[in-house]
Order: C-alpha cells, then structure tokens, then sequence
C-alpha cells in the first residue's frame, strides 16, 4: 500500500517541485496528465506521486545540507501521512468495492504492473543511464529475464535520469523493488487458534536442514510464545535423524513420536489427544523431487482432520541454483504447501540466484535461517531484509 496524493501546477518542473516538498525525494511518480484549467487559456499538469509501503532504505535520511527535521516534525508528517493513506484505502473501498485493497496490493507486487502500458524501448531508457544499476544487479548475481525486469520497472518509477548515475540511491530503489516481488506469510503464530492444533510438516531435499529447522522452531516457541509444542518424526529411515531429534525434544523437554505410518500419524494426531492450542512440528525424510508421493497419505489424512490446521511447508537451502530450486517447488506442490522456509543463507556469498525463484513463487516465504545455532539463527522472513540480502549479500 501507497501514500498516494496528486500534484497540479503550471508545468512539469513546477510540479515535481511541489511534489519534492511535500512527499521528499524518495517519492515515485505513478501517472501524469494535463487538464484544462477554467478560465485559463493554458493547460496545467497533473501528477499522481507517492510513497513506497515498504519504506526504501533511504526513506528519512535528512538530504546533505538540509538542517534536520526535529522528531516533532517528523512525528506530525508521520501522523498527516497515516491519515491520508486511511482516507485513501476508504475511497479505493467505496468506489471499486470490496476487496479493493486486496486487489490493489496485488497489482502493486508484479513489476509488470509497474511497466504496463509504457513503451520498453523509453522504459528502458538509454543503456549508458543503466550501466550503474546493471553493474549492482551483475554483482548481485541477478541475471537473464530477471535483471531486464528490474531494469525496465526501475525506469518506470524514476522521473530524473541523474538518479541511474547515483548508486546508493539507484541501490535503494533497487532494493525496493525486489521486495515488491517477494511474498511473504508470516509467523505461523499469526493464527487463530479457533482453527484447530497447527500441524507443521516440513519437506524438501535432503541436506536442506529440517531437523536443525524444527529444532530452532521448536525452541522460539516453546521459549519465547510458551506454547505447547509436540515433536513427531516421520523419518523412519534414518536412525540418526530420529536419534536427531530426540535429543532436540530432551533438551528442550519435549516429547518426541515416531509414525511410520499414516494410521500411526493419525492416531498420534487424534481429536483427543490434541489441543487447539498445541503445536506439532513434524520431521520428514529427506528426499528426491520424484519421491514425494511417499508423503502423500500422511498429508491427505491430516487434511481431513477438521480439528487440525495443517500447514505443509518446503525447505531449500539459498545456495541452490534457481534451475533447482524451481524444480524442487514444482515436484513438492502436490502436496498442498502453503510456505516456503529458505535456510543455509549463510553458506553462500551470493544471493541473486534466489531472486528469481523468490518472484515466481506461487507460494509465500515464513522462514529464514542464518545459521546453525539453536534458536538463535531463525527469523521470520521480511521482503525488505531479503531483498538487501540479494542485492548486496548476506551480512
């Protein structure tokens, strides 16, 4: 969502001048048109500008020379800008109806919402304007398709080609739009709990880390929420796995199943031995894109369970390629996920691989993890730190 607001003026320079004033140089220029002013033998302009939901990095930095703005002004353009943007999600609902925000937000996310309708060759603009933001995303590791997107959208919400020669700011509205293209759910705390006990199973490849995973879910829950967390283990093909996770459950004092079939999974899962308030963290075995029909039955049997609240989510690690991490998500989509977790990121210097993936996925991003340490290297995923992280590499 936008703080959106529309500028008139005599001309083009007169506008962008009132729009510098009263929205700063981090504003975007969303359309433009002339209209007839009564009484007046010329046209005026007129232009729609406003700021980024998800604020840029640069969003508040005071400008090199000007004085500082005291917190109290800050706290009362905060306050106008609040109010403006109530008033504008109340006239989007009356006008288009319900549902407007939704569908609003939608078309905000694709970037070729952003360059719809605009001609490529001008959205482009001419390739030496480029050659800074082209440089960022080379680096980065964003290439083919991807990279010509970016490219194209950040032409598309920049009115002054000086802007492409500055790099921190060319960076930030990089930055930007990156994370309008990255999905995320939330924690899976962000429930109601009159859903049924949440069931959390977790699939994916092997070596991608889900044991280590549910282990540092396990522990933020059960620590920092004080939930009831339950620990199942459907890997009954490794012994070390099991032994695993047994030792996690010990440590943290919670109890630990193993179901080597779904009857079993079922059984353990029954309407009276669960709670709605009860979290079961479920550990499966890592396998092959081609094998996930073994999981199958025991997801189906949990779906039909109405005092449960499955989520089924896939773990890949970030220094996959995005050749595999796409074919990972499409063999794993049979079975209803709903999230992503992303982990291993800090084994990998390079994050631009995963962009691409990131924006295509029909599925939205929950989790990340950063490291090995149990709880300590997990975080709920946000699409402004991803989207720092792909650009300028994991820190």
């Amino acid at each position: 969502m936008m703080v959106i607001r529309t500028f008139e003026g005599e001309d083009m320079q007169d506008v962008l001048r009132k729009v510098k004033k009263e929205l700063g140089t981090e504003a975007v220029i969303l359309g433009s048109q002339t209209r007839k002013r009564t009484g007046a033998s010329r046209e005026s302009v007129v232009v729609t500008a406003g700021l980024p939901g998800i604020d840029p990095p640069w969003l508040g930095k005071t400008p090199k020379g000007d004085p500082a703005s005291s917190s109290d002004e800050e706290t009362r353009q905060l306050r106008e800008e609040v109010a403006t943007l109530r008033a504008t999600v109340l006239k989007f609902e009356k006008e288009w109806g319900d549902g407007a925000r939704e569908k609003k937000r939608e078309d905000v996310r694709s970037v070729g919402f952003l360059t719809e309708g605009a001609d490529e060759e001008a959205i482009a603009g001419p390739k030496e304007e480029m050659d800074v933001a082209s440089g960022l995303l080379e680096r980065a590791g964003v290439r083919g398709d991807a990279r010509e997107d970016l490219l194209k959208a950040l032409r598309s919400v920049s009115y002054s080609p000086a802007e492409f020669q500055d790099p921190e700011r060319t960076g930030s509205l990089l930055q930007y739009l990156v994370a309008r293209q990255i999905r995320v759910s939330g924690s899976f705390l962000d429930r109601s709990p009159k859903k049924g006990a949440l069931v959390i199973l977790l699939a994916g490849p092997t070596g991608v880390g889900k044991t280590t995973t549910i282990a540092k879910l396990a522990a933020g829950f059960t620590l920092k929420h004080a939930k009831k967390v339950r620990l199942i283990n459907l890997d009954t093909y490794r012994i070390g796995a099991l032994e695993q996770l047994r030792i996690y459950g010990d440590l943290m004092g919670l109890p630990v199943d193993v179901a080597g079939t779904p009857d079993r999974f079922l059984e353990i899962l029954g309407a009276g031995s669960v709670s709605p308030e009860d979290v079961i963290l479920v550990d499966t075995a890592g396998m092959s894109s081609r094998e996930t029909g073994k999981l199958r039955p025991f997801i189906d049997g949990a779906l039909s369970q109405s005092h449960l609240d499955v989520n089924v989510s896939l773990v890949l690690a970030a220094s996959a390629k995005t050749d595999d991490l796409g074919d990972a998500l499409e063999r794993f989509m049979p079975l209803s996920l709903r999230s992503l977790i992303l982990t291993k990121l800090d084994e990998t210097t390079c994050l631009g691989s995963v962009y691409p993936f990131l924006s295509r996925a029909p599925v939205p991003v929950s989790y990340v993890t950063t490291g090995q340490r149990v709880p300590d290297d997990i975080e709920v995923a946000h699409p402004g730190k991803l989207s720092q992280w792909i650009l300028g590499g994991f820190r």
